[in-house]
């Protein structure tokens, strides 16, 4: 007790406390402009922390990572333009409240989610961090290769109003992932000579192509439209805030996410992108209302936030507990740990204990400062989204191409941008989903790797995937998961045409 009764004076002492507010106000924004990710945020943070004190240091750059993660919504929501690729599953469903007058409830019902999300994994690494870091050990490439299987299935709920365009939109996003270097014998494959290919096709330029730029080249082929605000004002009242109806549909994605969340941030290597699509799915699963998912749901967007968002805390288990980043923003936050002559690990906890309980106390500090850093944040977003579209579009267009240039400073990005904004455009007409794409597009790689690497280690045997008790109950899911899919389908299908088979 006197360790964390130390803790809390220091984490409460005002310099820190300011370094911890500076740190997530700075993550909103950052996370909130395309392409300026909640990596980016904590990248360019670390020469401001050199001079300070470990746990100030920490508490800035761990703050930073939740205001990114969370950041990166808004712009989903109001702009179609996730700025984070966590953020790409609350695009449909956010954009679509916002056209109706919601934008402000729909950036709340985000940043609830966000904040009990966060909150929920916190609480888990503070009880367990040790514990579960030894169980995310046993995660081998079989294990990983059942599990991206299982998260695949994603697809059945995103595949909006037909499951054979989904599944040929993720078939395609999985093999442009293949695009670049081959990970086992270092040829290139599908680069057709183009060098800037051999190291894969950028995830910020296919996201904010075929998701921002094709949503530009929609609207202004709308002229009708041009003249009117991007974001129409809220028509009630409860338009702007969470009613009653919406907390009792937030609830059990909430919950549901949070767990999912916090479990994949335990995984090291999975990340919150996983996490929201898997938070996003299983909401459309125990959903009440699934028929509104892709047309503006709560449910949607709650359990989307609240996975990405608790994917952040969670990360900090493998961290803190075995020196093992979880994901690219764990491992700039091992470095800012190796600047302060700290080494993560089991001795960290005996060695600076301080430290270790100031960032426990940080990080939940952090998420009351994120409620109210999100709260001022969206109200000023919401304002500068209702601006008449011929102001508004040329805005979002030159921050697109600013953060796709920005996140590898490659114009040959930029035109990659550009390429599948058209793709985007064409999809949209054809109405093939846009999220499949970029769900198979974004477990590809994982997919391929631990598939490869599983047959490497069982020298092409593929009796080796059913022989993890971990990976068969991954393949158990995910056969159940599909299942699920194609009965709740059906029972759509039967509601749609009024009970008639």
């Amino acid at each position: 007790m006197d360790a964390v009764l130390l803790a809390i004076n220091h984490v409460f002492a005002p310099g820190n406390l300011i370094f911890l507010v500076a740190g997530v106000f700075g993550g909103v924004v950052l996370g909130a402009i395309p392409g300026l990710s909640a990596t980016m945020a904590i990248a360019l943070l670390i020469p401001f922390t050199l001079t300070l004190d470990p746990v100030a240091s920490l508490l800035m750059m761990t703050g930073a990572y939740k205001g990114g993660i969370f950041g990166g919504s808004i712009s989903a929501i109001l702009m179609r333009a996730p700025g984070t690729s966590a953020a790409a599953a609350t695009v449909e469903d956010g954009q679509a409240l916002a056209k109706e007058g919601k934008g402000l409830k729909a950036l709340k019902v985000s940043l609830i989610a966000s904040v009990i999300g966060d909150t929920f994994s916190d609480i888990i690494l503070i009880i367990s961090a040790v514990q579960l870091a030894r169980v995310a050990l046993q995660f081998g490439p079989v294990e990983y290769t059942a599990l991206t299987v299982f998260a695949l299935t994603v697809v059945g709920s995103a595949a909006g109003t037909s499951l054979i365009k989904g599944l040929i939109a993720a078939v395609a996003g999985l093999s442009l992932a293949m695009v670049g270097l081959d990970p086992s014998t270092g040829i290139p494959r599908l680069a057709f000579g183009e060098i800037h290919l051999y190291g894969g096709v950028s995830l910020i330029a296919v996201l904010i192509g075929i998701m921002t730029v094709a949503e530009l080249l929609r609207q202004i082929e709308q002229r009708r439209e041009a003249s009117r605000a991007h974001i129409p004002p809220p028509r009630h009242r409860d338009d702007s805030r969470i009613t009653r109806e919406d907390a009792r549909l937030m609830a059990r994605p909430i919950a549901a996410g949070s767990i999912l969340g916090t479990i994949i941030g335990v995984v090291p290597g999975l990340g919150p992108t996983l996490g929201a699509f898997l938070g996003y799915d299983t909401a459309w699963r125990i959903a009440r209302k699934p028929e509104k998912f892709g047309k503006g749901s709560v449910e949607a967007i709650a359990g989307a936030e609240s996975g990405n968002n608790a994917v952040s805390g969670a990360n900090l288990i493998p961290l803190l507990g075995l020196g093992i980043p979880g994901d690219i923003e764990a491992a700039i936050l091992i470095g800012a740990f190796l600047i302060q002559g700290l080494t993560p690990g089991p001795l960290i906890f005996q060695e600076s204990p301080d430290v270790v309980y100031g960032l426990y106390v940080g990080l939940l500090v952090a998420n009351a400062v994120l409620l109210v850093a999100g709260l001022l944040a969206i109200r000023v977003f919401v304002r500068l989204a209702g601006v008449r579209t011929g102001l508004l579009f040329p805005v979002v267009f030159v921050l697109a191409i600013v953060g796709t240039y920005a996140f590898q400073q490659s114009l040959f990005d930029v035109g990659i941008t550009f390429f599948f904004g058209v793709v985007g455009y064409l999809m949209v007409k054809a109405d093939i989903p846009r999220t499949t794409f970029l769900i198979g597009f974004i477990l590809g790689p994982l997919l391929e790797d631990n598939f490869r690497r599983s047959l490497e280690l069982s020298s092409g045997q593929y009796d080796i995937f059913l022989s993890s008790t971990l990976g068969n109950a991954f393949w158990i899911a995910a056969i159940l998961s599909a299942g699920w899919v194609f009965y709740q389908r059906r029972k759509m299908r039967r509601q749609a045409s009024g009970g008639k088979q």
